[in-house]
């Protein structure tokens, strides 16, 4: 995993009247893919949530406190639970898209999702792209809406992977 990756949030928000999108990211990610020919045969992932920022410090401290409770769920993780199986092993430059099932923690909560994932290798690397929608209610993440402030009470979990060989 590179410092190029990258991993937030995107909620829409109601900001005294004024249609906004509030988007937090972070690059601190680590963990790692395992290929086998055509098969992504294993995937760890995880992100210390107390470094994902947006352009507002207030957003950013009601985020790590009341929101995500970073002091006592300090990681947000991922771990494919099915490998996904390509087709073939696509030429540099193309483009394959496939579905990933696994287990998403997020606020201590783990629950099994599925979503698809877009992916093209590079001469020396690999981008995956993807999002997650998520019902804040499923992870017991209470809605960020506060006076003058009113979030959807769903999000969406944004992520772009550059990983290289180990």
């Amino acid at each position: 995993m590179t410092g190029e990756s990258e991993f937030g949030y995107r909620v829409e928000e109601v900001l005294f009247g004024v249609n906004a999108t509030a988007v937090g990211r972070s690059n601190a990610i680590s963990g790692e893919l395992v290929i086998d020919a055509s098969t992504v045969a294993e995937a760890t992932l995880s992100v210390d949530v107390a470094t994902i920022v947006s352009d507002d410090d207030r957003r950013d401290n009601q985020f790590r406190g009341g929101v995500m409770e970073v002091e006592q769920f300090p990681e947000a993780s991922f771990t494919l639970t099915a490998p996904i199986e390509l087709e073939t092993v696509p030429a540099p430059g193309q483009q394959i898209s496939a579905s990933a099932t696994g287990d998403l923690t997020l606020h201590g909560v783990t629950r099994t999702v599925t979503f698809d994932v877009t992916a093209e290798a590079g001469a020396d690397r690999i981008g995956v792209l993807g999002s997650i929608p998520i019902l804040f209610a499923d992870y017991d993440i209470p809605n960020p809406s506060r006076t003058g402030i009113t979030t959807e009470d769903n999000g969406l979990l944004e992520f772009v992977l550059v990983l290289v060989p180990a």
